[in-house]
């Protein structure tokens, strides 16, 4: 034998609604008296004050769900990089060990504006120069290292509003190519291979 409590579950439910209304409401008459009673100065810093409340939560929600977000696509990018065969590792380093070595001419570019390079290939250690002289303030200099084979940013060489020249050195065989974002001034780079 079945026994259905529905009719009870929503004479329940209705129950506790219309209490929890009652509630509100006197809540609502309690907040009325007490909001009425204040000065326009008061009135105005609690209405800032919850406008301000509102703003933090939301922008905690957002930015909780864009680390999920982000978290979960990680992976994928790991997983994507490795399938399109990605040029070895790139990293940055601080001097190479060039005894009895010597720097060559790979490729060298220079302009005003923003450019893409064409590829260029280098062997173990290889490093890139530049030269900035801006011309406006708020000038920028910006050189991105990409994969040629269709990856993604690999690292950033430069990213500098200071006028003057500089290097970055890197650890990794491959086939590449820069990006440069200029806004405001004058840039030369080349590319050298330690052989």
């Amino acid at each position: 034998m079945t026994t259905t409590n529905t009719p009870n579950t929503g004479q329940a439910a209705r129950a506790t609604l219309d209490m929890v209304e009652r509630r509100l409401d006197e809540a609502l008459v309690l907040m009325e008296r007490w909001w009425t009673k204040q000065t326009g100065r008061t009135q105005l810093g609690v209405g800032l004050g919850a406008l301000l409340v509102v703003a933090l939560v939301l922008g905690m929600c957002v930015s909780s769900l864009g680390r999920a977000t982000s978290s979960q696509a990680a992976p994928l990018q790991t997983a994507a990089t490795a399938v399109r065969g990605n040029t070895g590792a790139l990293a940055v380093e601080l001097t190479p060990n060039d005894l009895g070595k010597t720097w060559s001419l790979n490729k060298a570019w220079q302009g005003n504006a923003p450019f893409d390079s064409e590829a260029f290939t280098v062997g173990a250690h290889w490093r890139v120069d530049w030269l900035f002289t801006p011309s406006q303030p708020g000038a920028t200099l910006q050189v991105l290292i990409y994969a040629a084979n269709g990856g993604g940013l690999l690292h950033i060489a430069t990213n500098t509003h200071l006028a003057g020249a500089d290097t970055s050195f890197w650890a990794g065989p491959g086939t590449y190519y820069l990006k440069v974002n200029s806004i405001g001034g004058d840039w030369k780079l080349d590319v050298q291979d330690l052989h």
